[in-house]
């Protein structure tokens, strides 16, 4: 058992990561930072690819240890029949799978929401794809870029030429939106619904979130509309002597002033101001200081790290980081002890390439 008490408002709550890349782990991590036993499902030997992936430190990933962070890692096979076997005896023992596969591919392996409810009726089956499961693009390859352009979001970053956003937004959005409605399932099913298959596309969710601004003047159909630009035209960067500030259009030359000397006079005004932090100015922000928004914690193998607490925060059922991110298969024995196995069984079952 994982001897490390979980707290939050989701202890108790066991979750199924069949996830790689971003959308999918993000979505889990949140679960799991709210107290969820988050347990994911990885190929043997590299394991999810996004362990290769931006900064790291002794062959450790910075992006993949913040998404999955909290979680319990076991290597399963899942091209060998043990692989997925035992991945559907998860599955029979959690509230909630989430995967983000290309549509038809986990029914392809015995693993979708129709072959698990069969015999889990009130399990929460989260579904997350790039484009949906119809139309035109449904089959196709989807990263966070792909949806910045057909979201329009290019367009609307332009100031002349189309510009990409410069994070992964809509992976992003797309996990928020994904850990909420597995929450509001799990809700109902409290209430007496039952389980239930949710899905979710980054097309959906980029365009959930792009409406109410980006996309106002596309409200209306029809006639009479007055049109306006975006509200992004009302903010600027303006130069400093010795930075930048953002705020709404001041009117007036602020190169003159030093930037912590214009952001204290205009806040005195009561004029929304803040100073342009480089990425490396935000760690030591004071504001982020005073809220302890970031927190340590030390990997075995990457060393000490940062990374920002989740940022709601429960007064009645309170949450804190308990468990670095995992090794490729690190909590394997583990977790099939728990689902009753011996260690002869399990080495046979690695022998036969089934688990790592």
């Amino acid at each position: 058992m994982n001897n490390l008490t979980s707290t939050g408002p989701l202890a108790g709550v066991k979750v199924l990561d069949l996830c790689s890349v971003v959308s999918g782990p993000m979505s889990a991590v949140i679960l799991a930072d709210q107290g969820a036993d988050v347990i994911k499902v990885e190929p043997p030997g590299w394991g999810d690819g996004i362990r290769q992936l931006g900064a790291s430190r002794n062959g450790l990933s910075a992006i993949f240890s913040m998404i999955n962070r909290n979680k319990r890692s076991i290597a399963l096979n899942l091209k060998h029949p043990e692989g997925v076997r035992l991945a559907c005896n998860l599955a029979q023992n959690a509230d909630v799978v989430i995967q983000n596969y290309r549509p038809g591919k986990m029914d392809k392996l015995g693993l979708g929401y129709d072959d698990l409810k069969q015999n889990h009726a009130d399990l929460i089956y989260a579904s997350i794809s790039g484009m949906g499961e119809i139309g035109p693009y449904a089959e196709q390859r989807v990263y966070d870029y792909v949806i910045q352009g057909i979201s329009g979001v290019v367009d609307a970053q332009s100031t002349g030429e189309p510009e990409m956003v410069r994070t992964i937004i809509y992976d992003k959005v797309t996990a928020l939106i994904a850990a909420q409605g597995i929450t509001a399932a799990l809700f109902a099913r409290a209430n007496g619904a039952g389980g239930q298959h949710i899905r979710l596309s980054m097309l959906d969710a980029g365009l959930y979130f792009n409406w109410p601004d980006l996309m106002w003047n596309y409200s209306f159909e029809g006639d009479d509309v007055q049109y306006a630009g975006d509200l992004a035209d009302m903010y600027q960067v303006s130069k400093t002597r010795d930075g930048h500030i953002v705020s709404h259009h001041l009117g007036a030359d602020t190169s003159s002033y030093g930037t912590d000397e214009i952001v204290d006079l205009l806040a005195a005004n009561g004029i929304p101001v803040a100073k342009a932090n480089s990425r490396a100015d935000v760690i030591n922000d004071p504001q982020v200081l005073a809220m302890n928004i970031l927190e340590s914690s030390h990997h075995p193998r990457g060393g000490h790290m940062r990374f920002p607490r989740t940022p709601v925060r429960f007064e009645g059922t309170p949450t804190k980081p308990h468990l670095v991110s995992p090794e490729v298969g690190e909590h394997t024995v583990e977790i099939l002890t728990e689902l009753g196995m011996s260690l002869p069984e399990m080495n046979a079952l690695a022998k036969q390439g089934a688990i790592g």
